[in-house]
């Protein structure tokens, strides 16, 4: 008796079993980490121009440094890699995969790229930001190409390993249990969420005249690609055999929205970065 050839599921109806709170979950957790790691980014910059004796007024799309000159751009790519990489190593040790550890997940992989891209795009031109370090520090020549080449490594390398902390989000082993699965649902969970907070994200950072912010908002869903490529060949994660409950949105969406409120109303008219008068 002849074999059947396998049944290919259409992704429609694949995006209906892997569950639309799931998605939406994740493009709301992608949306908090896109904002966070601009704010921390911007922090940074203007924590370093305090401790290089300047002033900073943090706002929702940009901060304005006065005082500490162009070495101050290096805060904020650095106090993401610091960061990003203490929530890398500390994310395994998270068990539960619900809501809580897709928000930790998105907010990591958003700060390493938020560093990462800076690194990426320092020999491309005069007037990025941490060219402009570059240049205050008079480094030999050529060293910023090999930063360059190291934050694209590190990148691509992150993202590739995400495909295997997305895919333990399945609500089923089943759905990952092929390669043409796995690929499905890493598209869904990953890179729709990844696209969708593209959108999601702008009114967090308006006005934004200058184009400071949103007119590089579609670059944070182009390293994800990679992790869809990688998905496929993600074999070490089965997935719960019983069936398990998608992560409720719900709530991440009002926190969303009252994230959004706060950040338009508090930073919008700036607020001095002066951490000794915080404490």
């Amino acid at each position: 008796m002849a074999d059947h050839p396998p049944s290919v599921e259409p992704v429609g109806r694949a995006a209906i079993r892997i569950g639309p709170t799931l998605v939406l979950a994740s493009a709301l957790a992608s949306t908090m980490g896109v904002v966070f790691a601009q704010l921390l980014h911007n922090f940074g910059d203007g924590l370093l121009a305090e401790i290089l004796g300047g002033d900073a007024v943090l706002h929702n799309n940009r901060v304005v440094v006065k005082g500490a000159g162009d070495l101050a751009r290096a805060g904020g790519p650095l106090l993401c890699l610091v960061v990003g990489l203490i929530a890398l190593f500390v994310y395994p040790a998270l068990r539960r995969h619900g809501a809580l550890r897709l928000i930790y997940l998105w907010a990591a992989l958003h700060i390493l790229r938020q560093a990462l891209t800076q690194a990426i795009a320092l020999p491309l031109g005069a007037d990025n930001r941490l060219a402009l370090v570059y240049a205050a520090l008079d480094a030999p020549p050529g060293l910023d190409v090999v930063i360059a080449g190291a934050g694209g490594v590190g990148l691509l390398l992150i993202a590739l390993a995400a495909a295997g902390a997305f895919l333990r989000f399945t609500p089923s082993g089943e759905l990952i249990s092929t390669g043409r699965k796995r690929l499905t649902f890493v598209l869904w969970i990953a890179v729709v969420p990844a696209a969708a907070s593209v959108f999601l994200a702008i009114p967090f950072f308006l006005p934004d005249d200058e184009g400071l912010v949103i007119s590089g908002l579609p670059l944070t869903a182009v390293p994800f690609l990679a992790t869809l490529a990688a998905a496929p060949g993600t074999t070490d994660v089965r997935g719960p055999a019983d069936e398990r409950r998608a992560p409720r949105p719900w709530g991440l969406a009002a926190t969303l929205a009252v994230v959004l409120a706060l950040h338009l109303a508090v930073l919008g008219g700036g607020v001095p970065v002066v951490p000794a008068q915080w404490a």
